[in-house]
């Protein structure tokens, strides 16, 4: 099967970004959107229409994932540590890789064995709630996710939503490496913000790596499907003598160290970047 171009420039690009150290640049071309305006986005879904397109949209998207299960489009092999987690209450923030617009499908699996009657958020960029069209924006705006904004007052929407979320007890996934490089094996730097939310709520951080490998079948784009694995890597908690500043780098280094021993065990070679060897 001929790979698509498109994909294939992906890819040129993501090398690229890591030749110049640009981690946080999207490697995929995002939508055009207009910036959301202060009460557009209901984010603690009070509204009827929104509870209603809320259940609908997340019915949907069970049954895309099923399908892609189903079409051998979709594998995930294994979910190690959940042991980790037994004794988790209340409210936490769960960090992950980010590689593929649906890499939650792992972690919400996760979280749907351990805790059924729970529900988990995701935090998602804003032109992707906002600008992407079709099924995937259909499912962007409808389910449990929580999407970031440029303008002030709409970000203090969705960070009093993110406070009121952890303290009800959920869990909210958030990507901090920030941008998508997709099929991308190896951690990269994080970013403060997600560790910030949970250092001003007090609630501990999930820290997640998910690996890959290539299976027998092709995807629609000409590479092969990869199965994944969920680590559940610990459990961080913010240290009471610590300064928040102090705990949102405390915690942000101990994640990355976390996701860096993953990365090596499963792979079995060092990590390493491009900018690095240059």
């Amino acid at each position: 099967m001929e790979q698509s171009k498109y994909r294939l420039e992906v890819l040129d690009k993501i090398k690229e970004l890591e030749k110049e150290g640009r981690f946080d640049v999207d490697a995929d071309e995002n939508p055009s959107f207009e910036p959301l305006k202060a009460g557009e986005v209901d984010y603690l879904r009070k509204k009827l229409s929104s509870k209603i397109k809320n259940v609908y949209c997340n019915h949907l998207l069970d049954k895309f994932v099923k399908s892609q299960v189903k079409a051998n489009q979709g594998f995930l092999d294994n979910i190690v540590g959940m042991e980790k987690l037994y004794n988790l209450k209340g409210g936490a923030m769960i960090t992950s890789n980010h590689f593929h617009p649906f890499d939650s499908w792992p972690i919400s699996t996760m979280v749907k064995c351990l805790r059924p009657k729970r529900k988990m958020h995701i935090i998602i960029a804003e032109h992707n709630y906002a600008g992407a069209e079709g099924f995937n924006g259909k499912i962007f705006r409808n389910t449990n996710t929580i999407p970031l904004a440029q303008d002030r007052k709409v970000m203090m929407e969705c960070m009093r939503a993110i406070n009121h979320f952890l303290h009800k007890g959920d869990w909210i996934l958030i990507y901090p490496e920030q941008a998508m490089w997709w099929n991308y094996r190896k951690p990269r730097p994080l970013k403060s913000g997600a560790f910030r939310f949970a250092v001003k709520s007090n609630k501990p951080v999930v820290a997640c790596f998910i690996t890959m490998r290539d299976t027998e079948y092709m995807d629609r784009e000409g590479f092969p499907v990869q199965a994944y694995t969920l680590h559940i890597l610990d459990v961080l908690y913010p240290k009471s003598d610590l300064s928040e500043k102090e705990n949102v780098e405390y915690l942000k280094q101990e994640n990355e160290r976390l996701m860096k021993e993953k990365y090596e065990e499963v792979y079995g070679i060092p990590l390493s970047y491009t900018n690095e060897e240059e």
